[in-house]
């Protein structure tokens, strides 16, 4: 087909999906460091939590935010959970509405101990209470995370922690599973382990009052080689105890059940990671993850998995959320990913991926940001949103020589996981034939990110991007990676004006693209 004609074609094939909002942010929000960790999204609006630093008065304290964003990802207003002397945390956090119309997030409080913490909001983000509990074998022991929170039909709050528990003078891990009525006073606890350590993540509630756990069974946090790890689920029932319990084969790595899915049919869709011991040294090992997602049946059995390793040399992490498609065609997750093999140097991205019903592959798109040095963009949740689409809320590293080394981060993709719309309708090279290289850039203007793609040519190895002010001068080059890749470069602080995106081999420019900055954001 010739080139003139598949654009064309493109152009038609891609026109609906611009109905739909796609946006990349990074945030200031006038905080030294910030990072969001949970996101609702809503037909209006999205609703965020996280952590931020705070200096103001002299005091350096960590607190927790809630954000209200518009559909456009943009920052309307911004409410602050601050004390001196004490630390408020939500890194696990996952914010879900209440029936009153307010919400719940869970997270940590930290001041000469570490503390569980519910927090309580109103409608409008303001914190109504919050409520603090201990590891139960405490003070003999403090160390405790919460991993996941649910609402029970009743409007009771669960809660899902992990501890340090105590045997027979040795420290090892346990599952905490804690009730609290709707106004955060404690009703039941329930602790569950043995003579392994087992963490857990994930958790869902079932209709008969029984709740579902997922963890893992490892020895990781006490041997440097030779790790055993095994994905652990199991089930309680109304009255907390054990019904069923599904473990990973063993003498396989797998990592927790970092996220879990009820299936149409009765089955459960695993988030986790598969893993291969890496040796270091002759008495050192480490664990690469690689995303994973497998299927129970109604009978808890295993009915599929399967691995992502992507489509270059490359070292993964585990799946860290994951949610339905709406339209029931498949299961999309959220992972990092780092490689250093095929561009001759390290990028370390995240991407999004899809599994079908049937455990196939369906599609990954790769997200990669590039600041004054390369910077990950670190994922901490993932959602459906109402339009059919995805969002992702996480952190940034710029790593700038003005200090700042974290920026929040939001992601809006389309049902296809494309930020920059018609990604999934030119990712084959075949498409087009040799050497007929486009970029797609999306926006244009931009003021946040420039977001951009190699389409219709495999990227040569040695191949190179470049950015171009009006004057000629070079303002930014990085290597180029691999054809499905989605590029992210922040322009925060670029003077606003026309630049030039360039792809060259060997030094010749293969194709180019205009590009305006308009003045950025710093909400």
């Amino acid at each position: 087909m010739k080139k003139s004609a598949f654009f064309l074609l493109w152009l038609c094939l891609i026109a609906p999906a611009y109905g739909q909002t796609t946006f990349n942010r990074q945030l200031n929000l006038d905080f030294p460091f910030k990072v969001l960790t949970s996101v609702l999204p809503t037909d209006s609006c999205y609703y965020a939590t996280g952590i931020v630093t705070d200096t103001t008065g002299g005091t350096y304290k960590i607190g927790n935010i809630f954000v209200k964003f518009n559909l456009e990802g943009e920052a309307e207003y911004l409410k602050l959970l601050a004390a001196p002397g004490k630390f408020y945390e939500t890194w696990f956090g996952d914010l879900i509405k209440t029936g009153d119309g307010g919400f719940v997030d869970i997270g940590l409080a930290k001041d000469s101990t570490v503390k569980g913490l519910i927090l309580k909001y109103n409608s409008v983000g303001d914190t109504l209470f919050t409520r603090e509990f201990f590891n139960p074998y405490y003070p003999n022991t403090s160390f405790l995370f919460t991993a996941d929170i649910k609402i029970s039909p009743e409007g009771n709050f669960l809660v899902l922690s992990g501890i340090n528990a105590i045997l027979a003078g040795a420290h090892n891990g346990d599952i905490y599973l804690l009730k609290f009525d709707s106004l955060g006073n404690l009703l039941q606890t329930f602790t569950y382990g043995g003579t392994q350590t087992e963490i857990p993540m994930s958790m869902l509630l079932e209709t008969d009052g029984g709740v579902i756990i997922g963890a893992k069974k490892s020895n990781t946090g006490q041997v440097s080689q030779n790790f055993v790890s095994r994905t652990y689920i199991f089930k309680t029932d109304s009255l907390g105890e054990v019904q069923w319990e599904y473990l990973t084969p063993q003498g396989q790595l797998f990592d927790m059940a970092r996220d879990m899915v009820r299936a149409p049919d009765g089955g459960l869709i695993i988030a986790t990671g598969k893993g291969i011991e890496h040796p270091v040294n002759s008495s050192s090992s480490q664990l690469l993850w690689f995303p994973y997602f497998f299927k129970l049946n109604a009978a808890n059995e295993f009915e599929w998995g399967k691995e992502f390793r992507g489509t270059r040399q490359s070292y993964g992490f585990s799946v860290k959320k994951a949610v339905p498609a709406m339209d029931g065609s498949g299961y999309v997750g959220i992972s990092q990913i780092g490689e250093d093999v095929s561009i001759g140097e390290e990028v370390l991205g995240s991407w999004i991926i899809k599994v079908s019903p049937q455990g196939d592959s369906l599609w990954a798109r790769y997200y990669s940001v590039f600041d004054d040095i390369q910077s990950q963009p670190h994922p901490y949740d993932l959602k459906n949103t109402p339009d059919g689409g995805y969002v992702v809320v996480g952190q940034t590293h710029p790593q700038l020589p003005t200090g700042e080394i974290q920026r929040a981060w939001m992601l809006k993709v389309d049902e296809h996981g494309c930020l920059i719309p018609g990604c999934h309708l030119l990712n084959d090279a075949e498409e087009l034939e040799s050497g007929q290289a486009e970029l797609a850039i999306y926006p244009n203007p931009t003021r946040d990110f420039l977001n951009f793609q190699l389409r219709g040519a495999v990227p040569w190895l040695g191949g190179q991007f470049r950015i171009v002010d009006m004057t000629g001068k070079i303002v930014k080059t990085f290597q180029a990676g691999n054809l499905a890749d989605t590029y992210m470069v922040s322009v925060w602080g670029w003077p606003e004006g026309v630049y030039f995106l360039q792809y060259l081999e060997e030094g010749k420019v293969i194709c180019s693209g205009k590009v305006i900055v308009k003045q950025t954001s710093k909400k």
